[in-house]
């Protein structure tokens, strides 16, 4: 008998090693890291066609529409630099047994804005998880840390996601007006 619950044992660790996700396996999430900073961080130059003062207005056209509340996102809007810093967020969510997916979280991040002549820049960057102190996102890559687990990954996913989503909108947000001749 106890040979018996031996084996059933060793069979069972065996099955659980065997069917265990270990990081190594898991692809490693393509997100931009700055080497200066080790952050994750999203920035481009854009060429575009405009002057400062128009890209700067079609840059607060884009925050108005793309954002529900611009009064909490722009926390510095500097006409005269041409450049906005917003603070932003995007959630995050757990998968469940059943497969569902439950928010887990918010993800707070920067966004700074600055137009020169027929060109913007973007920067996205310094991800902090809500919680009682920062928690930085760039935590979750650690897969040594006692605390990790494989959610971390596909939160990462999901954020890289979100952020490409928005840059997406912000580039088609800063392209110049279509003029309409109306021909009758």
């Amino acid at each position: 008998m106890i040979k018996k619950i031996a084996m059933f044992a060793v069979l069972m660790v065996a099955i659980t090693l065997t069917s265990a996700q270990k990081p190594a396996q898991l692809p490693v999430p393509d997100l931009p890291i700055d080497e200066r900073t080790g952050l994750v961080t999203y920035q481009d130059v854009v060429r575009q066609e405009g002057t400062p003062q128009e890209l700067y207005e079609r840059a607060q056209a884009w925050v108005k529409k793309y954002y529900k509340n611009t009064s909490e996102v722009v926390k510095n809007a500097d006409a005269e630099k041409r450049s906005m810093l917003l603070h932003s967020s995007v959630r995050i969510f757990s998968r469940q047994k059943d497969g569902t997916m439950m928010q887990k979280n918010v993800v707070y991040y920067n966004f700074k804005i600055e137009c020169r002549e027929g060109r913007y820049r973007y920067i996205i960057t310094n991800f902090n998880e809500r919680a009682a102190a920062a928690a930085p996102i760039e935590n979750w890559f650690k897969t040594d840390s006692p605390y990790w687990s494989p959610s971390q990954y596909e939160w990462l996913n999901q954020i890289d996601e979100q952020v490409k989503a928005l840059i997406t909108s912000l580039e088609e947000g800063m392209l110049p007006p279509e003029v309409f001749e109306d021909e009758w």
